[in-house]
């Protein structure tokens, strides 16, 4: 089919695509509510867990710039919380980084909890319905 793709495909494709991107996005904010409950003086286990954490945002705001990047250059939908969440995440992500490396694991464990959880949920309970509802539409 050298290239061309069918819109029922394209279509499939990226509601699959969310599915993967919630069931992923639960698993993410599970790690920070386990990290959160964690104790810190345990340096190996919580850098481990810390390190996979970032990983795992680094994929997920991977996955969806792809998908934004998708749904508006094949279905022309833009949807502006978007960009301004990926801003922020990655604000995070250097944040806790810095944090990590001053072994500052209080500011490590309130970017977390707080800042963290916060974005992620949002992404949960607005970001993905709107991202569903411009695919109905």
């Amino acid at each position: 089919m050298s290239g061309m793709t069918s819109p029922s495909y394209n279509q499939n494709f990226v509601q699959e695509t969310i599915v993967v991107m919630s069931e992923f996005l639960t698993d993410i904010i599970a790690e920070c509510l386990w990290i959160g409950e964690y104790h810190p003086n345990q340096d190996y286990f919580w850098n481990t867990k810390v390190s996979r954490l970032t990983s795992s945002i680094g994929q997920f705001v991977e996955l969806t710039t792809l998908l934004s990047k998708s749904l508006f250059k094949n279905q022309h939908i833009f949807i502006p919380n978007i960009k301004d969440s990926h801003i922020c995440l990655l604000s995070i992500l250097k944040a806790m980084n810095q944090a990590l490396t001053k072994h500052d694991y209080v500011a490590l464990e309130e970017l977390i909890k707080y800042e963290l959880k916060d974005n992620l949920t949002q992404w949960k309970i607005d970001i993905i319905p709107q991202i569903k509802k411009h695919l109905k539409a």
